[in-house]
């Protein structure tokens, strides 16, 4: 592995929600099927009924959770109220290929804007980095 994080990366998650907000044009958390029905499980309603009221559909056939003013839908006084069973995206971040790309990529997108990054502790190894970033391809083929 010749990756820049090769050696770890420190992360720890505040739960602050700042990544739960649009920044420039990124307002999108996407969900699968089988995520959508684990939500609407969690709000006891159909799939179909969990989609209408949460979800969009892309051209492209992908759903994503609606963005209220701002923020996702699910994120109430700055804490997100499906934490326990958010989507894959969420439960990743920040470790997407596109975020881990290079140091640089990582400054502008987590260093300079995610309190959770700026700790020593703990480590987040490069395998499970991997792990995530493998977790987070997958999950969007099934969207």
């Amino acid at each position: 592995m010749n990756k820049w994080w090769k050696n770890g990366v420190a992360f720890s998650c505040t739960q602050c929600g700042k990544c739960c907000n649009a920044r420039d044009d990124v307002a999108y958390v996407y969900v699968s099927q089988h995520e959508r029905r684990l939500l609407a499980k969690e709000f006891k309603m159909s799939l179909a009924t969990f989609t209408r009221h949460y979800a969009l559909r892309e051209n492209d056939g992908k759903f994503f959770l609606r963005f209220v003013d701002g923020h996702c839908i699910f994120l109430h006084d700055n804490k997100c109220i499906v934490h326990h069973v958010k989507p894959t995206q969420c439960r990743t971040w920040p470790f997407w290929e596109e975020v881990m790309a290079s140091k640089e990529v990582y400054q502008t997108q987590v260093l300079d804007f995610c309190p959770g990054s700026n700790v020593d502790t703990p480590i987040i190894s490069a395998n499970e980095i991997a792990k995530q970033i493998k977790e987070t391809d997958d999950a969007f083929f099934e969207v």
